[in-house]
């Protein structure tokens, strides 16, 4: 058993560092324009700033868990803030476009490891009947650090410089790291694993997530359809296919399948993954929706998304010791159905909604995400025998992480396909003869404004501005329609979770 006051502290400890890490993921993204203009890169060469850190995050999800079995916790958490720092600090120094993708590999992998190393601790000091608590607080991490990160790094790359994205990391993890070398217990003498690492399941593992997530990631900006795509495809399916072949042969493997057997574990899994696909897909959308239909800048967009990110940080706690003293069960059906509610109020917006139209909603899925995660992840870890907490801790991470990965990438593609849907829609409506049309077409023909501002239209449009701007107004109408239907498939999505939600064990652990 352990105080009271030292789970407290090595809660604080484990939140300032996760949420550090958690901001790195959505901060950097604000950068990445003068990212691109500082080192004199393309789009395509900067887009691997965020690749090769989403990559290397999922693939060192799960070695974690053979390291904390074979040294425990206190050692890896102390490394991956000493490298999550200096590779920090490195990014901010980088002077090439390689340089920085180097380090941010680096920093991916010490900050990866996190999710793991944090799950386990926490599902080591806290007691069953404690952790839906600690679990809302450690979601603060996670779910507010995506809100708060445009906001800070709109704010740093306008008064500072892009690089200080990075060295903002430094001050966080210092104080972290002193903490955790003071406070937490050392505990690599007790552990007493003596199985190898299982290298080649890991070999087949690292190769079947990256090109996955390469595919998720690049599949937008390449094209579904093309060869580098479906490559990437093919690949990981080969690593995936190698490896649930090989594992059941290995003696200690990379994945101990047996945890499945446990019903609880099971179905909260795939909860966790539909949960993952819908949240975060749609969570993507969101900031593209206001900064290019609504024009807001970063930093507005983030002040807009920031309600949702202080209703997620006021009610998880609170939802996750109701979940301790009532069980997971139906805080995990009322926050899917919330969350769902939440997104389907979004199937109207327009360019003329106002900010009420968009902040009262995203409060709401703040509070279905409250009744969410914590109750997700204690259940995950109490359902599992204690020598299980660490594979049960690399599951769910990396789980989300591939759900999420596949969320973003499907939202964005289902966007693109509506996207066309609509305005091949909207424009065999449009009728040349119209006398409306014809009279909206010769206003703008003759307008002075379009005569001596031609920079408003497109450039394919100058010479006809009356057609130019109907153009564009179809075009406008056609992608609102299709962020719309998005929201609302992602919405039923969170309704199929309530499924296997239902059809959870309602344990209460005393």
């Amino acid at each position: 058993m352990y105080s009271k006051e030292y789970k407290n502290l090595i809660l604080i400890l484990l939140v300032a560092f996760f949420f550090m890490v958690m901001l790195d993921m959505s901060i950097v993204t604000i950068a990445i324009p003068k990212i691109m203009s500082s080192l004199g890169v393309n789009l395509e060469d900067v887009d691997w700033i965020m690749i090769a850190y989403n990559v290397a995050t999922a693939i060192i999800i799960m070695p974690i868990t053979f390291i904390i079995k074979k040294i425990g916790l206190k050692i890896p958490i102390i490394l991956s803030i000493i490298f999550f720092t200096l590779s920090s600090i490195a990014c901010g120094f980088a002077t090439s476009i390689n340089m920085l993708i180097f380090f941010r590999i680096i920093q991916g992998l010490s900050g990866g490891g996190i999710a793991p190393l944090g799950l386990a601790l926490l599902g080591k000091v806290f007691e069953p009947g404690e952790r839906g608590r600690a679990m809302g607080i450690w979601g603060i991490g996670a779910m507010a650090a995506p809100a708060i990160g445009p906001t800070l790094g709109g704010w740093i790359t306008d008064h500072l410089t892009w690089r200080w994205v990075f060295f903002v990391n430094a001050p966080i993890a210092i104080i972290t790291l002193i903490g955790i070398i003071i406070i937490m217990e050392d505990d690599h003498m007790t552990q007493d694993f003596k199985a190898n690492f299982d290298f080649i399941g890991f070999l087949f593992f690292a190769m079947a997530i990256s090109f996955i997530l390469v595919a998720f990631n690049e599949g937008q900006n390449k094209g579904w359809d093309s060869s580098y795509i479906h490559i990437c495809e093919i690949l990981s399916v080969i690593g995936f296919v190698m490896f649930f072949l090989l594992e059941p042969f290995i003696s200690h493997p990379l994945i101990d399948f047996k945890i499945f057997k446990n019903y609880n574990f099971t179905i909260i899994t795939s909860i966790n993954a539909v949960r993952a696909i819908a949240l975060f897909g749609s969570l993507f959308i969101m900031p593209v929706y206001l900064e290019n239909i609504m024009n807001f800048t970063p930093y507005t967009t983030g002040l807009i998304m920031m309600p949702s990110a202080v209703s997620v940080a006021l009610s998880a706690p609170v939802f996750g010791k109701w979940a301790d003293k009532w069980g997971p069960k139906y805080f995990i059906v009322f926050g899917m159905a919330l969350t769902a509610l939440s997104l389907f109020l979004y199937w109207n917006l327009s360019v003329q909604s106002d900010l009420y139209d968009i902040i009262y909603p995203s409060i709401i899925r703040g509070i279905g995400l409250g009744m969410l995660y914590s109750p997700i992840m204690s259940t995950g870890l109490n359902s599992v025998r204690k020598e299980q907490i660490p594979e049960a801790s690399g599951l769910l991470p990396v789980t989300m992480r591939l759900a999420s990965g596949f969320g973003i990438a499907y939202f964005a593609n289902y966007l693109a396909t509506k996207k066309v849907y609509y305005l091949t829609r909207y424009g065999d409506k449009i009728n040349y003869k119209n006398f409306t049309f014809i009279k909206t077409k010769s206003f703008f023909n003759s307008s002075v404004l379009f005569k001596t501002n031609l920079g408003v239209i497109a450039n394919s449009a100058r010479i006809n501005p009356g057609l130019g701007v109907i153009d564009s107004i179809t075009k406008m109408f056609a992608t609102v329609q299709s962020y719309d239907d998005v929201f609302v498939v992602a919405g039923i999505i969170c309704l199929l979770g309530i499924i296997p939600a239902i059809m959870l064990k309602n344990k209460i652990h005393r």
